[in-house]
């Protein structure tokens, strides 16, 4: 006699579903663009009706926030594995811009694309930029542990910090994108460390050094 397999659970078929939708939308909001795809196509593409957008994301708009959610969690497993090992703030900002300019792997660099979209939605909506300003108050906060031990002048928050070192980030990787030539890894980290008042240091040591231990 085989054996017959167990039933699965509804939250078994709940987190399936939820899957479904969320690797569906990735795809269709790579390839399209957020405002071109409807929920109606993400539940095609998923294989289940737009009942179940709705029940499991509330919205479109919820939807998107699942999926930069679920980038978003998938690189910092990757980013914190490397911080760990990182000595520097010089150490830990190569890991963090690595991951940011070229996507861990497995990862994929599309919800850096979406993060973009959202930023633009927000711009024409205020209930979204909301939503957005709250993720980059998130992210801020997270940057601070990379720029930890970083000296601040005096009278500055420290806070100012990473918000800097965020915004170079974010303004170095849409460039990157576009023409990596122009903007190598490290311009970037050279860039990055003289923000930081350490302009002697040499990025091209660090670029050299997370080409070997990390793997693409």
């Amino acid at each position: 006699m085989t054996r017959r397999e167990s039933p699965r659970t509804q939250q078994e078929r709940r987190a399936e579903t939820r899957e479904l939708l969320l690797s569906a939308a990735v795809r269709l909001f790579a390839r399209h663009g957020v405002d071109a795809v409807s929920v109606d196509a993400v539940a095609a593409e998923a294989g289940r009706t737009s009942g179940a957008v709705y029940a499991h994301f509330g919205s479109k708009a919820g939807l998107l926030r699942a999926v930069l959610d679920e980038g978003m969690a998938q690189t910092a497993v990757v980013v914190t594995a490397e911080l760990e090992t990182a000595e520097t703030p010089e150490e830990r900002l190569a890991a963090v811009w690595r991951n940011i300019a070229q996507a861990p792997e497995g990862v994929g660099d599309w919800w850096i694309t979406l993060e973009h979209e959202l930023w633009a939605r927000a711009t024409r909506d205020s209930a979204v930029a909301k939503k957005v300003a709250d993720r980059y108050a998130v992210v801020r906060s997270q940057m601070r542990r990379t720029v930890d031990g970083i000296p601040t002048p005096p009278g500055r928050d420290p806070d100012d910090t990473a918000t800097l070192v965020l915004a170079m980030l974010i303004g170095l990787e849409m460039q990157h994108r576009l023409d990596p030539s122009a903007v190598p890894d490290d311009v970037a980290l050279d860039g990055l460390f003289r923000l930081l008042c350490r302009p002697e240091t040499d990025a091209r040591d660090f670029v050299s050094r997370g080409a070997k231990s990390v793997p693409r």
